[in-house]
């Protein structure tokens, strides 16, 4: 099968980073996890429309249209408690006895996530950078035969601060 390079197709990795509010890709970036299957998407919802009319006429004067900003969405399937405080929220302590001590994630919601720079690659085909990103994570766990403990992830790309920068950018691999 011949590869078209202008279709974008699979996921290859989500890497994250230290976030850039002046709108600068880290260099230094670690994979994020194992994103479970088919759940990866990044979306732009339409936009808000603001049409003006005169008396009588069915077509618009003025229209004026408000983009929305496109957001990422995946779930990770190996949240580690390391993983739950940094993009849930919380903080890792040691429990138990002195002996038996054990990373425990401790939740109590009212907790900050930091934002950070996210890169999607894909298999082939244009990637994602969002260099300041605003993470919103929670958890979906099913404890049963077919179910699997996961961390859905939904990524708002933030405003940045260098002129000329972008909230989010497609480079082409």
């Amino acid at each position: 099968m011949a590869k078209v390079e202008t279709v974008t197709l699979g996921l290859s990795e989500i890497l994250v980073g230290k976030a850039s509010p002046e709108g600068v890709m880290p260099k230094d970036l670690t994979k994020i996890g194992l994103t479970y299957k088919d759940t990866c998407k990044f979306v732009q919802d339409a936009g808000e429309v603001t049409e003006h009319f005169e008396e009588g006429n069915p077509a618009p004067i003025i229209r004026f249209v408000e983009k929305k900003t496109p957001k990422l969405t995946f779930s990770l399937m190996d949240a580690s408690v390391q993983t739950l405080a940094a993009y849930v929220g919380g903080k890792v302590e040691k429990m138990g006895e002195p002996s038996a001590q054990v990373d425990t994630w401790k939740f109590n919601g009212t907790e900050d996530v930091e934002p950070k720079a996210i890169q999607v690659k894909t298999k082939q085909g244009l990637w994602i950078d969002i260099p300041n990103a605003s993470i919103e994570a929670h958890i979906n766990a099913e404890f049963s035969a077919k179910g699997i403990f996961l961390v859905e992830f939904e990524v708002t790309p933030l405003s940045v601060s260098a002129d000329g920068a972008v909230r989010a950018y497609i480079p082409k691999k």
